[in-house]
């Protein structure tokens, strides 16, 4: 048995997507150990998106891409100031932060026998919901950009957080520490 931590961000809320993610876990063969509704705090906020090197330069990849495949390559430096990629991550990420603590979000532990993680966030679907894949909760459910969002110099709206293989333990006990408590 292994578990993920999900949390279901203010764009899920507001959209009133709650209980359709929660279904589509479920039948998915999740089962959830916990579950709140609440503010993150900004110490549990800095925890979730932390300055890793590795996250931010793919992050930072991932928009110059995203920038690049709607002819907007010029724009990256005019946006970021940079076109270094772990400066636009780390610009990213103050987005993502300052996103997660707008709203109440709802947060869950899952868990499932097999890979959670893995299985979780494959269920996600990719991160710029205008190229997940039909039948993920961010291909069927999302409505924003990459691109949009760094146009308006904000995070992505993309329904659902999953936290990933290099994160998840650190995640789970982060919320347990600072949300669930």
């Amino acid at each position: 048995m292994s578990q993920e931590l999900i949390f279901l961000k203010p764009d899920c809320i507001e959209r009133k997507l709650v209980g359709k993610v929660i279904e589509r876990f479920e039948n998915a063969g999740f089962r959830i150990v916990k579950m709140k509704k609440g503010r993150i705090s900004e110490e549990l906020a800095r925890l979730l998106y932390a300055d890793s090197e590795t996250q931010l330069t793919g992050m930072g990849n991932k928009t110059i891409k995203a920038m690049t495949d709607r002819g907007n390559a010029a724009g990256i430096k005019a946006l970021f100031g940079t076109d270094v990629p772990y400066e636009i991550g780390k610009e990213l990420n103050s987005w993502n932060r300052k996103y997660a603590l707008s709203a109440d979000v709802i947060a869950m532990i899952i868990e499932k026998d097999g890979d959670a993680v893995t299985e979780a966030r494959t269920l996600v679907g990719k991160t710029d919901p205008s190229i997940a894949a039909k039948g993920t909760i961010r291909g069927d459910w999302g409505a924003d950009t990459i691109y949009d969002a760094n146009t308006g110099r904000r995070a992505v709206r993309n329904i659902v957080h999953a936290s990933d293989v290099d994160t998840a333990e650190a995640d789970l006990r982060s919320f347990e520490t600072y949300f669930f408590g």
